[in-house]
């Protein structure tokens, strides 16, 4: 049987990643000195401290789906985690790592 797959249909990764980065919500507020971002229709979620990054992951508790997060003393992360300035990023999981899933210590 010959390889039937589409090469010419939508690209539903790219179109699922374009709509993702739109829906995406971000505020800075000046008086809170916080910046949060949400990925997506907002819904409830637990708040889960990243202590490597030093932000707060909002975490949707039934798929462990990272919707958002909040870096509070926003000016003192960014001049710690950024030096030289310029853009900044944060690299999260889509889906946050239950206890068990963390490496045992040794």
């Amino acid at each position: 049987m010959a390889d039937e797959t589409q090469t010419d249909g939508p690209d539903y990764a790219a179109e699922n990643a374009i709509r993702n980065a739109s829906e995406s919500l971000h505020h800075y507020d000046t008086a809170a000195d916080t910046f949060s971002a949400t990925f997506g229709t907002p819904v409830p979620a637990a708040t889960v401290l990243d202590e490597e990054r030093g932000i707060l992951v909002r975490v949707e508790p039934q798929s462990r789906a990272v919707v958002g997060f909040t870096i509070p003393s926003f000016t003192e992360w960014y001049a710690k985690h950024y030096p030289d300035g310029g853009e900044w990023e944060l690299d999260l999981p889509q889906v946050w790592p239950t206890p068990d899933d963390a490496a045992p210590e040794e």
